[in-house]
């Protein structure tokens, strides 16, 4: 009786681990609504020192949250592979906006256990108990972790992939306040900082690139260090093709407005072309749908009387 029970309680454990595991994911990625980031710019503009005492507060919790995963992201370090591997997951998760240092761990991680999981699931409860040993076992198991592991990596990719249409479509805009704030006669660190800050309504992500590129410049000595790195976080021709002109405007002596209201121009022209490119695809792309859910029922139609009439004769 008490081999029985070990099975369920098992099972149960993963289970409501995993309900844990998803629901602070969900937490963690649910989008805020535009009342939520009012009051987080309000609360942003008014800081106070009981605010930078709960900001400290909140650091210790991270923290602490850190020291709880540090031996998970420890294990999914190991379990990476090459560096060229490492290189790539690493550079996919900061597209995706996962630019924490234990993202690369935990994703590891949390791809293989996951996978191993749903083997256990798939050996336990859908083959018989005489077969739980085979080969088939073995292939089924090894089949599931695969499918697990690119599952996992292809939603990292398509996260990617939206998170850089979202900066794509965003950029011009971005680029219209950079010029009126160069005009103005800021510089290059005080533009971003601005240009951030109204962003943040509008699109967050790319306010939240520009900002954290804004700090970077702060910190880093090489200010074309910190623009390419923007770059290779946004993974997206656009924002490559604006550091681009920025770093050579700098190395140039070209003035930054000149600089930037090129690029805000070339900027919108390639979202002009995108979308010609876009309404010129449709015709193409709606004639599958035609042929798929229109012509076979008026084939049908068309048909029908035809074969009622022939059934009738050969019946006769």
């Amino acid at each position: 009786m008490n081999e029985q029970m070990i099975l369920p309680a098992l099972i149960g454990f993963f289970l409501c681990a995993a309900g844990m595991v998803l629901l602070a994911l969900y937490v963690r990625t649910k989008p805020k609504t535009l009342a939520e980031r009012l009051a987080s710019q309000q609360d942003h503009a008014s800081t106070t020192a009981h605010e930078a005492s709960l900001l400290i507060e909140a650091n210790m919790a991270t923290s602490w949250w850190r020291k709880c995963l540090a031996p998970i992201d420890r294990i999914g370090q190991e379990l990476v592979g090459t560096e060229s591997d490492r290189f790539a997951t690493r550079k996919l998760l900061l597209m995706a906006g996962l630019r924490h240092s234990q993202s690369l761990g935990l994703y590891t991680f949390g791809k293989l256990a996951v996978g191993l999981f749903l083997s256990v699931m798939f050996v336990f409860f859908v083959l018989e108990k005489g077969d739980r040993l085979s080969l088939s076992a073995l292939a089924g198991s090894l089949i599931i972790l695969f499918l697990s592991s690119f599952s996992a990596e292809i939603w990292l990719k398509m996260r990617a992939a939206s998170r850089g249409g979202k900066l794509s479509s965003s950029l011009p805009d971005a680029l219209d306040l950079m010029v009126i704030c160069a005009e103005a006669g800021l510089p290059l660190g005080r533009i971003f900082k601005t240009v951030s800050k109204e962003l943040a309504f509008s699109s967050p992500e790319l306010a939240e690139e520009i900002g954290y590129t804004h700090a970077e410049l702060q910190i880093l000595s090489d200010r074309s260090k910190a623009l390419m790195n923007l770059a290779d976080r946004c993974g997206v021709d656009n924002v490559a093709a604006m550091v681009s002109t920025l770093i050579q405007a700098e190395r140039y002596g070209t003035p930054l407005s000149q600089a930037l209201r090129t690029i805000s121009v070339e900027s919108r022209k390639n979202m002009v072309l995108e979308l010609e490119e876009k309404a010129g695809k449709l015709p193409a792309q709606l004639s599958v749908p035609l042929m798929v859910f229109i012509l076979p029922p008026v084939i049908a139609m068309m048909g029908t009387p035809a074969m009622i009439r022939i059934i009738r004769m050969l019946g006769s």
